[in-house]
């Protein structure tokens, strides 16, 4: 990989997940090891690409069991991104806490949340990213993001709403305008991946170009 991406010259900005489905962070089934030697090979490999951000989404691994504390889950999570914070700072890494929405996790839904989470924590590697397609999910406005996010907003995923699809004009919709103003409010300046699924392979590159136009255009 890294040898394609040398020779197509294409720079890896940001990495995205993080956790694999088996990796559980919260509960009392918590393999501690397992979880260790997971984010430090992940780390090496994001810091090999020299991706400056880790995204740490990861909804099936912080979701809180049925019947375990959700304080307790927290504080789990909490203690797991400060360690997860250490590693990153070693390898020059910032980790972005991702909100994804109920319908994936039953843990940390909201940009309030993850500013929340990356309070607790306290530490310096340990950021926040704002997500389109969960804020929307979840019925959220922008006030978190204003509120919080010049301190904590170091990254922000994409996606047209309407089938997690890929945006091509403001007129899609009308909360678009909204979430653009909001981060041109906050002089963000950091990146925007698009994170979404296109109608089909063969319509991948008109569909990633028009995103392209469209991202520019939204962000000036």
């Amino acid at each position: 990989m890294r040898s394609y991406l040398k020779e197509v010259s294409l720079p890896v900005y940001a990495c995205n997940n993080f956790f694999t489905a088996d990796i559980k962070l919260v509960g009392e089934q918590v393999d501690a090891g397992a979880v260790r030697a997971f984010y430090q090979r992940a780390l090496e490999r994001a810091a090999c690409l020299g991706a400056r951000y880790v995204v740490f989404g990861s909804p099936w691994s912080k979701s809180c069991p049925e019947g375990f504390s959700r304080d307790r889950a927290f504080d789990q999570l909490a203690q797991w991104c400060c360690e997860i914070g250490d590693e990153a700072r070693k390898r020059g890494v910032v980790i972005a806490l991702e909100p994804n929405n109920r319908g994936e996790t039953n843990m940390i839904n909201t940009f309030a949340d993850v500013v929340a989470l990356a309070k607790a924590a306290d530490h310096p590697n340990i950021r926040c990213l704002q997500d389109y397609y969960h804020l929307r999910a979840e019925s959220d406005t922008v006030d978190s993001l204003l509120e919080y996010g010049k301190d904590y907003l170091v990254h922000t995923h994409f996606a047209r709403f309407a089938q997690r699809g890929f945006p091509a004009s403001m007129e899609e919709d009308p909360y678009y305008q909204t979430y653009f103003d909001a981060l041109k409010a906050l002089g963000y300046c950091s990146g925007i991946s698009m994170e979404g699924f296109p109608e089909s392979r063969e319509s991948f590159p008109r569909e990633a170009a028009d995103t392209c136009r469209f991202l520019r255009s939204a962000s000036r």
